[in-house]
């Protein structure tokens, strides 16, 4: 006699955050790669937060975009931090500095060593609000979202990044 099981919730309940997950997880590769500039890092924390994602029980995940972002920026500011602790200044590849007049160095090239060297002036939190803003489109609101910090504040963050990747330094307050 074949023993009958419970149904479980329908495919398209049960899959739910394993669903949002997928839909967000190019967007939380590039966020996290963006903050850790090392392939091999983001990979270990988009896999970190796939393993922590869970949409709470019973309820619609909200808005999973902005709560998967939050979760994997909070795991990559994370490590950022261990790294510095450890005495690590950049936890991803030493990119080699450009040789001038080299036949092969292309536009993408420069510009892309130009906007790491740029990223890496910028503390970890200016670093999220600007990426988040400048390179993802993000809405300010959104931002706080992610990073649980009031919108005027992300907007000072951002203000200050965009300052200091111009190489302007702000006057002390």
């Amino acid at each position: 006699m074949a023993t009958e099981h419970p149904p479980g919730p329908p495919d398209d309940e049960g899959d739910a955050p394993a669903r949002a997950f997928e839909q967000h997880e190019p967007l939380l590769r590039a966020v996290v790669l963006s903050m850790l500039g090392d392939a091999e890092a983001a990979e270990e924390v988009v896999s970190e937060t796939r393993a922590r994602w869970r949409a709470p029980a019973g309820e619609p995940a909200g808005r999973p975009e902005s709560e998967l972002t939050r979760l994997a920026t909070t795991l990559a500011l994370a490590r950022l931090r261990a790294a510095r602790q450890a005495g690590e200044e950049h936890i991803g590849p030493w990119l080699p500095e450009p040789l001038r007049d080299e036949p092969g160095l292309s536009l993408a090239e420069s510009v892309s060593a130009a906007l790491s060297t740029a990223m890496w002036a910028l503390r970890a939190d200016e670093r999220l609000v600007f990426l988040l803003r400048h390179g993802f489109g993000f809405s300010y609101a959104d931002i706080a979202a992610v990073t649980r910090k009031p919108e005027e504040k992300v907007r000072r963050l951002d203000g200050e990044a965009r300052f200091r990747i111009r190489g302007q330094v702000r006057p002390p307050r």
